[in-house]
């Protein structure tokens, strides 16, 4: 039951330490972070079917929320924070390498790193912090710990926008509660991610990819 819930987001993990030690000055090889998750989900997939009973409304609102937090804490903190246009060696780049680059990015962002970063933070570590036995545990259910820590972590491996994360964290915690569903916590991070690929695309704020 374990490795269920955190092979695919360990697996992302180990493929960005390979991708970032053999690309050079850009992440060219960042396509094999996509192709790790979704080999983890497809091995897994008999242990997600309950995934698959459909969302409620709150899962997007608390999506679209987290990125409006997000942004809206860049812009407090924009003195800190170098707005970065794309980068030149994928600005460089042949037009089909480049579009199909990013649209494995986005992809990644918007599908697998969602149901792998929910599976680790909101399926297993905010039910394993209340008990061992944590697939007995209900995500209706609430403890003030479990809730603050595991959205804690969660923040913290987004580095410098780490107050960000923390939020998005426990919205996503919040959209799981609400209907006792891990699929509304996916719902809720894909929309965060998906709004946040526009932004990025749109206005050239690579620095928050």
């Amino acid at each position: 039951a374990t490795a269920a819930y955190l092979v695919p987001f360990l697996a992302i993990l180990g493929a960005g330490i390979l991708s970032r030690t053999f690309s050079g000055g850009f992440e060219w090889l960042y396509p094999l972070r996509f192709l790790a998750a979704l080999l983890a989900l497809w091995l897994c997939r008999e242990r997600y079917s309950a995934l698959a009973r459909g969302t409620g409304w709150f899962a997007p609102i608390a999506g679209a929320l987290a990125f409006i937090l997000w942004i809206g804490l860049d812009r407090l903190t924009a003195t800190t924070h170098a707005h970065t246009a794309m980068p030149a060696a994928l600005a460089g780049a042949r037009p089909a390498t480049r579009i199909l680059w990013i649209a494995l990015r986005t992809i990644g962002a918007v599908a697998t790193i969602p149901i792998a970063e929910e599976l680790a933070f909101r399926g297993f570590l905010l039910r394993r912090l209340i008990s061992a036995d944590f697939e007995a545990i209900s995500l209706r259910t609430f403890t003030w710990f479990s809730f603050l820590a595991s959205s804690l972590v969660f923040g913290l491996l987004h580095g410098g926008l780490w107050v960000a994360g923390v939020m998005a964290g426990a919205l996503y915690a919040l959209a799981s509660r609400q209907r006792g569903r891990l699929g509304d916590a996916i719902l809720a991070h894909a929309t965060t991610n998906a709004l946040l690929a526009v932004y990025v695309l749109t206005f050239q704020r690579w620095d928050l990819w």
